[in-house]
């Protein structure tokens, strides 16, 4: 799927900073409406990336800090399975991460199902190339079927971030609906 990776290098540069994570602002959440999918983000996020075509969406939702939420829905008769987006997906971000360090030492743990969704989670080691760092990294990743799409959500931020954004990245994939799920996400 070449358009998760060209969005997360074109995203990816708006994003880059050194420091950590604001905590999410959930008291004054916005939302965003785009296609046919409508969710809240906490007020101290933003919109970035949003792309949508007849057999595509694909939305970046960029933290205050390093944190990136990505959505992304598709045709079920095109979706891959969660398993094998995640696998995809964490390739091609290894491939991405090479100009600015590497990725090591990764693994892929299957969640219990929340709130119609199928979960897996991916954890990480980030090396940064120009400096003698290495950050561990969360990334989870979140599937659900509606009418004929596939919704896949990749959620990621370092470890040491994720109590800061774990609620805003609730706060999405609890209000996303869609013209072919009129009520709250189940």
């Amino acid at each position: 799927m070449i358009f998760t990776l060209v969005g997360l290098v074109t995203n990816c540069g708006e994003n880059i900073q050194l420091g950590g994570e604001e905590e999410a602002d959930l008291s004054n959440p916005k939302t965003h409406r785009s296609g046919d999918l409508s969710f809240a983000y906490p007020g101290n996020w933003e919109i970035g990336v949003d792309q949508v075509t007849t057999s595509f969406h694909n939305l970046f939702i960029n933290t205050p800090g390093t944190g990136i939420v990505i959505l992304q829905t598709y045709p079920i008769e095109f979706a891959d399975d969660l398993k094998t987006f995640a696998g995809e997906f964490s390739e091609s971000g290894a491939a991405f991460a090479s100009a600015l360090g590497s990725v090591k030492n990764s693994v892929l743990t299957e969640l219990p199902s929340k709130g119609g969704y199928a979960w897996l989670r991916e954890d990480f080691e980030m090396e940064v190339a120009l400096l003698p760092i290495s950050v561990p990294h969360r990334r989870l990743y979140a599937s659900k079927d509606v009418g004929d799409r596939r919704i896949f959500l990749i959620l990621q931020v370092a470890e040491e971030d994720y109590p800061k954004v774990g609620k805003g990245f609730g706060l999405i994939g609890d209000s996303l609906t869609s013209e072919s799920m009129p009520n709250k996400a189940e």
